[in-house]
């Protein structure tokens, strides 16, 4: 998985999955990356089949999400702030997102992991410490992400996905579509790389 987070208008949503991005967020939360219903419905409906459609909420914003749906396609939430998330919401499959670490005993197919810093701080960490954990779960690598350390954060974590917002920004909020090709161009090679290995 390679998802491109905090999106928010179709032409960098259509240059993410044309680099080859395999996912895009869509953040309901409160956040310069924030996209109203409208923007998010475009852009959802812009996006071609295969492109994973990823909401990012706060768990104070998950009352907004029956409203959210009616006019715009999801295929899973992720949710930010939920010390004991569902496995489903309104019927679609939930990604908890957490710090670098997290409660145990979740049945989660995916979980994504961000900075100790906190979400949408950017800022990088050391990655090492959760290898363990993606050796056994659908780890999505989050926190400080970049087209410059997106290929040694995938060799040592080797983790499901990866997940970047500010690391392929321009400017606070604005996705630079060069950057983006860069990270999803580093990534995907990388994921190569890993997969090659796994096989030998």
């Amino acid at each position: 998985m390679i998802k491109i987070c905090g999106i928010t208008d179709v032409s960098t949503a259509l240059s993410a999955a044309e680099a080859g991005a395999t996912a895009v967020g869509l953040v309901f939360a409160d956040s310069p990356r924030r996209v109203g219903t409208v923007a998010a419905a475009a852009i959802a409906g812009a996006l071609p089949p295969g492109i994973e459609r990823v909401g990012v909420f706060r768990a104070a914003d998950l009352r907004r999400l029956p409203d959210i749906l009616a006019s715009v396609r999801l295929d899973a939430v992720q949710v930010h702030g939920l010390e004991a998330p569902s496995l489903t919401l309104d019927g679609l499959p939930v990604i908890p997102a957490f710090r670098a670490s997290f409660p145990v005993g979740l049945r989660h197919s995916r979980l994504l992991l961000d900075s100790p810093a906190g979400e949408g701080s950017g800022q990088a960490w050391d990655f090492k410490q959760v290898r363990g954990i993606a050796l056994r779960r659908g780890l999505i690598l989050a926190g400080g992400l970049n087209p410059a350390n997106v290929t040694e954060a995938i060799s040592i974590v080797r983790p499901y996905g990866v997940d970047v917002s500010s690391g392929v920004e321009g400017r606070r909020g604005r996705k630079d579509v060069g950057l983006v090709r860069a990270f999803v161009q580093a990534a995907r090679e990388a994921f190569a790389v890993m997969e090659a290995g796994a096989r030998t």
